[in-house]
């Protein structure tokens, strides 16, 4: 098969896996477009977006029930009676049913009349002994809060983004370095084969070259499903459809990344992560005041008018009742009536429940506490950890030249000697697959120097100052 239809085929491979179009997204992806777009699609931030809207909706509601005064209209019409006697009775939570009306002389009547009552009751809240303030700085504190959690999912979503894209870029490399490697495979079968037809090589030789071609194809396909399903998890990360972008490499090359080595001092009270745990914190400080402070009272104005009608006259008749009418006349109002004055409620035996919710949420700062030692913990040895993947892909990087140079001429001597009749084609196959090795290496370790400086700046909370490196 000629040479070039092994070229075109590989190609093709390639570009199954690396290229597409979408309307929503652009076809060359950068690693800041890559962030940019996460951030945008990606469900979870989306989600905490809404828990900061919910929040702050919270918070005026929160600053409502304050700074408004509570309005309550009430209307009804009843057709009831209106036996009652003298004494008194217990509401029994409402349970029990009001009768207003009459006592007749000689005994009950159970005659029913239509009645009326309107009412438009208002109060505000004067005074609340610090209440009012303890809970609005929750409501503020949370607000906070959800801000932090969402500036925290961010980062953490853009560190995975970033590390998934460079490592995606690993596995695209490797896989042009295999169609590269099936190349030479398949331009020196075409030597050989000419040798053989020429009578200058035995055929043995062309069957190894055939095999080699055919190594060369199965590492090619390994690469391919390898890339291919790096961009899954990458497209998984972004909230985009499979296979619709190509990965735009050209900042990545090289040895830039020596030059970017994250060298800042390991303070972490910036760090988006501490961050969220400190608020969390704060916030249920602040819950613990709030909590005290409703075991005192507060002071309501109120002022209400209400206006009420009855079928039972204000006259008495001729046997010395009042009379009953059970016309709709009743509904009329006949009376009404006005109030205004200071309320105050105050639940004296709330304190001993009280001092237990307070307790309760000073366990809870107790654990937000510790989750947030716990962070500071694991993120100081992601410092250490970064510092010396970094210091170790470094070392490997500079050994890669020497290996690199010394396959290439390896590779170059073999087949000179090979043409010359002095060497095998297991010489040269050997060679090849020595050169295709240092290849692999050579685009790995490049690869994990640049993800140990991400993960440098990562750990030390300085993800941003790393990606505004590709601006």
């Amino acid at each position: 098969m000629d040479k070039r239809v092994f070229v075109y085929w590989g190609i093709g491979m390639l570009m199954c896996c690396t290229t597409g179009y979408s309307q929503n997204s652009p076809s060359n992806l950068s690693i800041q477009q890559a962030v940019e777009t996460a951030t945008t699609n990606y469900p979870t931030i989306r989600a905490k977006m809404l828990a900061i809207d919910a929040s702050e909706r919270d918070a005026e509601a929160k600053k409502l029930n304050y700074t408004m005064p509570s309005v309550v209209f009430q209307a009804q019409t009843l057709f009831a009676s209106s036996n009652q006697v003298r004494g008194t009775y217990f509401s029994n939570e409402g349970a029990a049913i009001p009768s207003s009306g009459t006592t007749n002389i000689d005994g009950f009547a159970s005659e029913p009349v239509f009645s009326s009552f309107t009412t438009i009751l208002t109060s505000y809240k004067l005074a609340t002994f610090g209440k009012k303030e303890a809970d609005l700085r929750v409501a503020n504190a949370s607000i906070q809060q959800a801000k932090l959690d969402y500036e925290k999912e961010i980062y953490v979503h853009k560190s995975k983004v970033s590390d998934a894209y460079i490592l995606s870029l690993v596995f695209q490399e490797a896989t042009k370095i295999q169609q590269k490697n099936l190349e030479r495979a398949q331009a020196f079968y075409q030597t050989i084969k000419a040798n053989a037809i020429a009578g200058l090589r035995a055929g043995v030789d062309t069957s190894l070259a055939v095999a080699d071609i055919a190594k060369a194809k199965i590492l090619l396909i390994e690469s391919q499903k390898l890339a291919e399903q790096q961009k899954v998890r990458l497209a998984e990360l972004l909230g985009l459809p499979q296979n619709q972008y190509q990965l735009l490499d050209g900042k990545l090359d090289g040895n830039q990344p020596f030059a970017l080595a994250n060298n800042s001092s390991d303070n972490l009270s910036n760090h988006p992560i501490l961050r969220f745990f400190e608020a969390r914190v704060n916030t249920s400080t602040l819950k613990i005041n709030s909590i005290q402070k409703s075991y005192l009272p507060a002071i309501m104005a109120r002022g209400a008018v209400w206006a009420k009608g009855s079928g039972i006259e204000d006259h008495l008749g001729a046997d010395g009742n009042y009379v009953y009418n059970q016309s709709l006349s009743g509904l009329g109002f006949r009376a009404y009536n006005y109030m205004l004055g200071l309320t105050t409620v105050w639940n004296i035996s709330d304190i001993f429940r009280i001092k237990k919710e307070a307790t309760a949420q000073n366990f809870f700062s107790q654990v937000y506490q510790k989750e947030k030692d716990e962070a500071t913990i694991k993120l100081q040895s992601e410092i250490v950890q970064s510092a010396i993947e970094y210091q170790k892909a470094k070392e490997i990087f500079e050994q890669i030249p020497l290996q690199l140079t010394s396959a290439k001429a390896a590779y170059a001597q073999a087949q000179s000697r090979y043409q010359a009749g002095l060497g095998t084609i297991l010489e040269v196959t050997q060679s090849q697959m020595i050169l295709n090795r240092a290849e692999i290496d050579e685009a790995v370790a490049r690869n994990n120097v640049w993800r140990a400086v991400l993960h440098q700046y990562v750990s030390k909370g300085e993800l941003n100052v790393f990606l505004n490196q590709f601006n």
